[in-house]
Parts: structure tokens; C-alpha cells; sequence
């Protein structure tokens, strides 16, 4: 399977959404968000961060051709930290390598456009799948909350 990572553009927004929206459906005990309240949103947070190309917030994408199969959000926090968020890779293209090539093109947006020293995200300690793909992309656990392990890779 040949993919593109490119960042989302305005014109990429519908899609966007249909993903984003697919992704909290689909997997509701992933997210921190609620696909039902999302769905009612007029414009999700992302969406107007793609909307204003914001440069601290980079919205990353996987196309398949013309279609968009797989997310991975990127934005800035304190300290030269990246946080990465809103991962999610179409079932049908799941172990195809197209979330190691999200990761990647993350890292590498983390690092030349926010000059970030760590890349870091949160997961659920029982999203045992995710956490096994980040550790094999370099992530440890460095602490947790609560309810979250965070994961951090220091960029070179």
C-alpha cells in the first residue's frame, strides 16, 4: 500500500472530519473525546486549527490516492515538548506500516517546524495494541495520570 503523509489543508476538512468522527465511533474507549458530542459541534477544535493553518497545531494526514486513511495530530505544548494526539489509522489499513509512517512524519514535523526536543502522548493503559505500536516506534512510559500512561521520545 502506497500512502502520502502530508499536513491537512482547508480543502482536506470534510474528510477530516469523517475520520475523526469514524475514529471516535468505532473506538469510543480510545479517545478521550465522546463521538456523540463531537458529531454535534459546528467546527471540531482541529478542524479550525486546519481552517487557520495554525503554526503551533499540525494536523497530519495519510492518503490512500485521494483518500484520507489515517490521522495523527501535532501540537505544540511547553519546554520544546510535541504532543501527539488524535492517532488513528483505518481498520482496513491497519499493519500496513501507514501509523509508523504518521509516527514518523510526526517526529519529524515535531522536530523541524515546532523545534521540539520530545515528542510525547497519552494513552489508556488498556490500549495495549497502541501502546505496544509506540513503544516499537521508540515511545517509553515516562509517567501517568490517573486514568493515562504518557509516553515520550526524545528527538534528536
Amino acid at each position: 500500500m502506497e500512502v502520502i503523509i502530508r499536513a491537512l489543508t482547508p480543502a482536506d476538512i470534510p474528510a477530516y472530519r469523517d475520520l475523526r468522527l469514524e475514529s471516535l465511533r468505532l473506538h469510543p474507549d480510545c479517545f478521550g473525546a465522546s463521538y456523540e458530542e463531537q458529531r454535534q459541534q459546528p467546527t471540531m477544535y482541529f478542524e479550525r486549527n486546519i481552517a487557520n493553518q495554525s503554526p503551533q497545531h499540525t494536523m497530519l494526514g495519510a492518503f490512500e490516492g485521494e483518500q484520507l486513511v489515517g490521522l495523527c495530530g501535532v501540537s505544540e505544548l511547553e519546554n520544546r515538548t510535541v504532543l501527539l494526539t488524535q492517532m488513528y489509522v483505518k481498520s482496513r489499513c491497519q499493519g500496513s506500516g501507514v501509523g509508523m509512517a504518521l509516527i514518523n512524519a510526526a517526529r519529524h514535523t515535531a522536530a523541524e517546524k515546532h523545534q521540539a526536543c520530545v515528542l510525547q502522548l497519552d494513552v489508556y493503559p488498556h490500549n495495549l495494541a497502541a501502546k505496544h505500536r509506540y513503544e516499537k516506534a521508540g515511545f517509553q512510559v515516562t509517567g501517568e495520570t490517573a486514568d493515562e500512561l504518557i509516553m515520550t521520545l526524545r528527538l534528536p
